[in-house]
């Protein structure tokens, strides 16, 4: 046994010099998104890829996301990025549908419209204007907001229109577009008067562009690279490029990284080649095969995403079966693998705090991190107000809402409403929009009644009960889905009523 111990400690002392090593020295973060962002497209595949990578990273705090003419009408694009939203469950995203242009339609318009964004596409039909989704979200974000246009400039040019003022609020538009020098590409012709006002402006606006001497082709071998990547965005987008219609342009080597190198340049602009073409416009393309065989790595680099973004102490979050106690270890991968590596963390550290395994302390886990999901935010985000009351058991849930969503007593945060009686319920404020998450009545029976059995056969708050109610604790944690047991109450924005 003591020989096991040393092993086991050694083998822990061994892992964590080998990730201080590989950590720079004055390695830290904030845990705070890098970048604040309104991402435009036209419904093309390489915006679902470039959206995939912008949403899954958390570096990057997707405010909006707005649609342009170009693959897609607008409202017909703002139909798939919802079904795109929803199906990664980031319900409170906003989307808004800009206007029109009277562009002719591209010729790979058909196949844009195969692609399956999402399992269930919503109506075409009210969806607030991009011009005043864009307008307000400029208005409200304390940062300034970096513009990812993937399409026309139709819409950033009528917000400046309408109101100048707000480009004091842009820190930069990235825009691909073919060719910067003349200006000439299918994003600049869908509303090249759009184009010209937007460069002239004086906002920074880089251009990213593709090379045709070394482009960057979305290979099978690329695709199998995302594959492993342990993400539903990196799924999204080989489920999309291995099934028709994409499948085939693949296959016969004609879909590359365009649109989707603006996720490149906003992470690592270093990459390409950059010439200033006027004071606030500058236009970049990667100069050679060495920096595009880079940037195909830095594709999955930012589909990976940090792995500590959500630590302050452990570099990436351990998972060692030796690390775990016994009952615990056959579900760690199972459940990881279910509900993903973030409900795993504050599933860990909140019954560490807890002190046991607790059954109310792991709902308000899930809550937590569905309120996180919906917005798509990281910890330390969000105000919580908790209806679980001050008295065990329901109040146990406190805990899981406090390091599901890193709302802390210490962060002032959280607050406990004072309602009687108290009940599995909370709700989530980010940016003026409000989410109210309840426990499904048939869960919390179902809890009821399992408690009140272990009660009846082993008596209230003995060692047998402890040891029943533990049973259970890791029974939901490993069954319940978030996305399940959970009713869930949105209010009314005053964007949609714009």
């Amino acid at each position: 046994m003591t020989f096991r111990i040393h092993h086991i400690l050694f083998r822990v002392a061994l892992a964590v010099v080998s990730l201080f090593t590989l950590v720079p020295s004055g390695y830290a973060h904030s845990g705070k998104a890098r970048f604040h962002a309104i991402i435009d497209t036209d419904g093309a595949a390489d915006d679902l890829r470039a959206l995939c990578m912008l949403l899954g990273n958390r570096e990057v705090e997707v405010l909006a996301v707005t649609t342009s003419e170009g693959a897609l009408p607008p409202a017909e694009s703002a139909a798939y990025v919802r079904a795109l939203l929803d199906g990664f469950y980031h319900e409170g995203v906003p989307v808004g549908a800009g206007r029109p242009t009277g562009a002719a339609a591209p010729v790979w318009r058909a196949h844009s419209r195969q692609v399956n964004w999402g399992d269930t596409l919503p109506s075409t039909g009210g969806f607030p204007s991009a011009q005043k989704l864009i307008a307000e979200t400029l208005g409200n974000e304390e940062e300034k907001v970096f513009l990812i246009a993937l399409g026309a400039l139709t819409n950033v040019y009528d917000v400046l229109q309408e109101n100048p003022a707000l480009g004091d609020r842009i820190d930069r538009i990235v825009w691909y577009n073919s060719q910067a020098e003349p200006l000439t590409g299918a994003n600049y012709e869908a509303d090249s008067v759009a184009a010209r006002a937007v460069l002239a402006s004086g906002i920074p606006v880089t251009v990213v562009s593709a090379n045709p001497a070394c482009p960057l082709v979305v290979t099978p071998s690329l695709l199998d690279s995302m594959a492993v990547v342990p993400t539903v965005y990196a799924r999204k987008i080989v489920d999309t490029h291995r099934t028709a219609p994409l499948a085939k342009l693949v296959d016969a080597g004609h879909l590359q990284a365009w649109d989707d190198l603006v996720a490149v340049n906003l992470f690592t602009p270093e990459l390409f080649d950059t010439r200033e073409i006027s004071g606030s416009v500058t236009s970049c393309s990667l100069p050679d095969e060495t920096s595009a065989a880079r940037a195909q790595a830095e594709i999955l680099a930012i589909l990976r995403g940090k792995p500590d973004m959500e630590s302050r102490v452990f570099y990436g979050f351990p998972i060692q079966h030796e690390l775990y106690a016994a009952d615990v270890v056959p579900m760690v991968d199972e459940t990881i693998a279910r509900h993903g590596p973030s409900e795993w963390r504050a599933g860990v550290l909140t019954n560490e705090l807890h002190g046991h395994l607790g059954i109310y302390a792991t709902i308000g886990v899930k809550m937590g991190i569905r309120a996180r999901e919906y917005f798509n935010i990281g910890v330390d985000d969000i105000e919580v107000t908790t209806y679980a009351g001050h008295n065990p058991p329901i109040s146990c849930m406190n805990d899981g809402l406090q390091v599901g969503t890193g709302a802390s007593v210490g962060h002032g945060l959280i607050t406990v409403a004072e309602s009687a009686p108290p009940r599995p319920e909370a709700r989530f404020s980010f940016k003026g929009k409000t989410l109210r998450l309840v426990l499904k009545p048939e869960y919390a029976r179902r809890i009821r009644e399992d408690v009140r059995k272990g009660i009846e056969l082993y008596g209230d708050l003995t060692e047998p009960y402890w040891l029943y109610v533990r049973e259970l604790a890791l029974q939901y944690w490993r069954d319940f889905d978030r996305h399940e047991i959970f009713d869930m109450y949105v209010e009314e924005e005053s964007i949609s009523e714009l």
